[in-house]
């Protein structure tokens, strides 16, 4: 026995019905902005700025630092240095690396 008020059937036909009344409102261009990505692109191009801006300079300025200090108590684990002096280089040269492997990838 069923605890639903609705029956298994017309229950089918509801969620039937929802799919295809979503699907098609997905589809309509104005709603699901298929002609511009611009919306999107602003909120992205704000977090990388974020991340590559004066933010994300400040923080390795300090990660830097902490790293001399380490080097001053002689407490320095070199795989920490490494660790950090990557991701430094990953970070401000991500866009450098993500063109050259767009254009490794002929696109």
């Amino acid at each position: 026995m069923s605890i639903s008020p609705v029956p298994s059937r017309a229950r089918g036909k509801l969620i039937l019905s929802l799919v295809v009344l979503s699907t098609s409102v997905a589809l309509v261009p104005e709603l699901a902005y298929a002609q511009s990505a611009a919306p999107v692109e602003g909120i992205l191009e704000w977090f990388v700025g974020v991340l590559q801006g004066s933010v994300a300079r400040s923080l390795a300025i300090i990660a830097v630092c902490f790293l001399g200090f380490l080097f001053l108590t002689g407490r320095m684990a070199w795989q920490g240095a490494i660790s950090i002096v990557i991701g430094i280089a990953m970070i401000f040269g991500a866009a450098e690396l993500v063109d050259a492997m767009k254009a490794a990838g002929g696109v």
